[in-house]
C-alpha cells in the first residue's frame, strides 16, 4: 500500500548439532526396523513390546549397520532368541532359600510392569555383534497392540534439556545470516525499500530439536533474549523477526535498525 519493496530473507531456527544427530540416529533405527518387519510376526505368547538397544558407533564415526550377509541371519536369531525367551517359565521363588547362580537367565526375568532388558546372546552371535541388549515388556503389559503394527522398536529419545539450545540455534542462524550479508548492499543492488530477516522454527525443529519451552521459559522470553543479543548488530536488515507457528503470537520483531 506504501509503495515500498520489501525484500525478506529467510533462516532457519533449528540447532544443526542435535539434527545432525538425530537423523542419524532414525536413519540407522529405520534399517533395523525394516528388516526385522515385526509387524508382519505374530507376538510370542507372553511378550508384549520390545525394545532394542544397538551398540554405538564405531570410533571411526562409521554406523554399525547389519551387513547384507548378516542380514537374514540377524532376523532369524532375533525371533528365535524371542521366542526362547517366551517358553521360559515365571520366576518362582521360595524366600526361604538363596537365588542359585544363574537362574535369572532360566525364567522370564522380564516378566514385571516396566519390563526388563536381557543381554545374555551367547546362543546367538549375529545378535551378539549389533545389540547391547533386548528390553522386553510382557503381553499382559500391552494386550490393545494392533495387529499389524511393529511390536520390535527402538526407545523414544528423551531425558532433560534447556531451552538454551533453541536460544542460541537461533541467535547464530541470525547472525551467519547477517555476516553473510554486511558487506552487501543489497536493498540498493536489488532496488528495495527495506530487507527483513525472518527467523522462523520449522517442522526439522519440532521433530528433532530439543524443545524451545521449558517451566517459566518459552517464546517471549527466548524472544527477549535474541533481541539483547542483536542490540549492536550492524544494520544489515531492516527488521528481524522470530517466527514459530505453534505459539498464540507467532511472530515478534526482535531488531529495528532505526531504534
Amino acid at each position: 500500500m506504501s509503495g515500498k519493496r520489501i525484500g525478506v530473507e529467510l533462516t532457519k531456527w533449528v540447532e544443526g548439532g542435535q539434527l545432525e544427530h538425530a537423523k542419524h540416529r532414525e536413519e540407522r533405527e529405520n534399517s533395523y526396523l525394516e528388516l526385522i518387519g515385526s509387524e508382519n510376526e505374530p507376538r510370542p505368547e507372553h511378550i508384549g513390546r520390545v525394545w532394542l538397544h544397538v551398540k554405538p558407533l564405531r570410533n571411526n564415526g562409521k554406523k554399525l549397520l547389519v551387513s547384507q550377509k548378516n542380514a537374514p541371519h540377524f532376523r532369524t536369531q532375533l525371533f528365535e532368541f524371542l521366542a526362547h525367551e517366551n517358553e521360559k517359565p515365571e520366576p518362582s521363588l521360595n524366600p526361604q532359600f538363596s537365588i542359585p547362580t544363574g537362574y535369572w537367565n532360566t525364567v522370564r526375568s522380564w516378566s514385571t510392569l516396566q519390563g526388563a532388558p536381557v543381554k545374555d546372546f551367547t546362543a546367538y552371535p549375529i545378535l551378539k555383534k549389533y545389540l547391547n541388549d533386548v528390553w522386553i515388556f510382557p503381553r499382559e503389559c500391552q494386550e490393545n497392540l494392533p495387529v499389524g503394527f511393529r511390536w520390535i522398536l527402538f526407545e523414544t529419545p528423551g531425558g532433560a534439556y534447556t531451552a538454551e539450545f533453541m536460544v542460541q540455534a537461533a541467535i547464530e542462524n541470525i547472525w551467519k545470516k547477517i555476516n553473510k550479508y554486511k558487506n552487501d548492499d543489497i536493498p540498493a543492488t536489488r532496488s528495495l525499500g527495506e530487507f527483513d530477516l525472518l527467523c522462523h522454527y520449522c517442522d526439522e525443529a519440532l521433530l528433532y530439536n530439543t524443545p524451545t519451552n521449558t517451566i517459566g521459559f518459552g517464546f517471549p522470553q527466548i524472544a527477549a533474549k535474541v533481541k539483547q543479543s542483536l542490540a549492536s548488530a550492524p544494520g544489515v536488515f531492516d527488521r528481524i523477526f522470530l517466527f514459530s507457528p505453534y505459539e498464540e503470537i507467532q511472530a515478534v520483531q526482535v531488531y529495528y535498525a532505526n531504534s
